[in-house]
This record gives C-alpha cells, structure tokens and sequence, in this order.
C-alpha cells in the first residue's frame, strides 16, 4: 500500500495546491489516499481520498521551534538577500509533517510529493516502486558533482515504512530542528537537513537508500524532471517556472529530450 503526503500554507494552495492535488485527484491510482498538511488552510475538499491535517495540531513541536527561531537571518537573509540554502525556516514545515507521517502510517510506502508539482499522466506504479528496493530505507533525487547544490532535489521522496531503521530516521531528522543542531550544519535548507539525517542512519547501522537519478545524476539543473518522474510529473521549482505554469525544455538533458518532447505535456 502506498500513501502520499504534501504541505502548504494557504497561499501555496491557491497558487499551486489545488492544482496538485485535483491532478492527484485525476491520475493517481484510486487506491492511493493523499494527506495534506495544512498550515492554517481549509480546503473544502469532499473526497475519501483526501486525508487533511492541521500541521501544529498534528505536530506540535513546529510551534516552539518557530518561537525560538523565526527572524530575518533564520529565513536566509544574508546581506540584504535571502539565501534559500540557508533558509531554516520556510522549509520546516515539510520535515516535520514527513516525521509525524512516518510514525503513523500504516502504508508500505510513503511518498512525500512537494505541493508545486503536477500530476500530467498516469503513475507507473509498478516502476515508481522498483525505485525503493525492499532492503533501503529512503529513495530520494541526488544532484551528484553538483557543488553549486551539493544536496539532494527533495521535491519527492520515498520512504520504506516497513524498514527496521525507519522511525530512528524520522527521531532524527526532526531532532535535527528541535535540539537547534541544524544551526550547526553548512546549509539550513530542508535538503541539506535530510542528507545529514539520511547519511547518520546510514553510518550507524549500514542502511541503504536508492538515488534514483544514479551515480553520475540527471543534471544541475533540473534533475525531477530527468527522471523517470518527468513521464507523468513536473515540479515547478522556483518562481520562473510556477509563473510559466510548468518547466522548461531546456531543463532536460540532451539524452531525456528527445524522449520527452514526444509528450503532449511538453510539447
């Protein structure tokens, strides 16, 4: 069994989240139930299907963690500018409502799906489950030799709820936030924080997690969409491409284009 889950603030969901989720709503296999962690949001939705949370009922440590460290620099405000690499606070929401649903879910098989994407086409699900082996713990997109973001896309995650080492993973990317250790780390960012968390669990116990973009990776750019997941997905990362409403062609590597300019979606 599988479960997905995403999260947004109300301005995500009239922006990008509603459309996630109605295309969830069209492709996605009906067997396949989506939990939307909500940050003061009611969206109205009737759907069986649709399994939402108040994200500081549901986690109520995010409320703390954003007393004590909510202001400018915390945002990524470097200079005047803000740093999304050191942004500790935006992207906290997502790691706390991915811990909370590793602890309680009854699935096989969570997958964390950031908001800005949209579902185009029908998931192969037998495929997108070839990409977590029963062995590893988590399935993420690694951006390799990329020194400009040398940390993971984590726009999709899977994870392997069944792993005995699968709950430490969630103890400690979430004490990452609350012990204030990610203070200490090189980047703030989400990706950055789930790479750490990932590689302790790792070292600890000799865990295995799958990169599915492979040990050269799918590109600087835009490495989503280079997988597998840009056959029936795209994440609309950034500004550019949400006001665009979907990627661009030249996030595609020369070897993926050809394939993918084929599709209606992206034609």
């Amino acid at each position: 069994m599988i479960e997905v889950l995403t999260t947004f603030h109300e301005a995500g969901w009239q922006q990008y989240g509603k459309r996630m989720v109605n295309n969830f709503l069209v492709h996605w296999p009906k067997d396949i139930k989506i939990h939307l962690y909500c940050e003061n949001v009611k969206t109205g939705l009737d759907d069986p299907r649709v399994v939402e949370h108040d994200i500081f009922d549901s986690c109520p440590e995010i409320k703390q963690y954003l007393d004590e460290n909510n202001n400018d620099y915390n945002n990524g405000v470097r200079n005047g500018k803000r740093d999304f690499k050191f942004d500790a606070i935006k992207f906290c929401y997502k790691v706390f409502a991915q811990c909370h649903r590793i602890k309680e879910s009854k699935a096989d098989t969570l997958i964390f799906i950031d908001a800005d994407t949209v579902t185009f086409g029908k998931p192969p699900i037998s495929e997108i489950l070839q990409l977590l082996p029963e062995d590893n713990f988590t399935a993420y997109i690694g951006r390799p030799n990329n020194k400009k973001l040398p940390f993971a896309e984590t726009g999709y995650i899977m994870y392997n709820i069944k792993h005995p080492n699968i709950i430490e993973f969630a103890n400690v990317f979430k004490d990452l936030y609350t012990s204030g250790k990610i203070f200490d780390l090189e980047y703030q960012v989400d990706c950055f924080t789930y790479d750490t968390a990932r590689r302790i669990i790792e070292q600890r116990h000799g865990a295995k997690s799958n990169d599915i973009t492979g040990p050269d990776g799918l590109g600087k750019r835009h490495p989503f969409v280079n997988t597998i997941l840009g056959t029936f997905m795209d994440h609309l990362k950034g500004d550019d491409r949400k006001a665009k409403g979907r990627s661009n062609i030249e996030d595609f590597k020369d070897k993926v284009k050809e394939h993918r300019t084929k599709q209606e979606y992206w034609q």
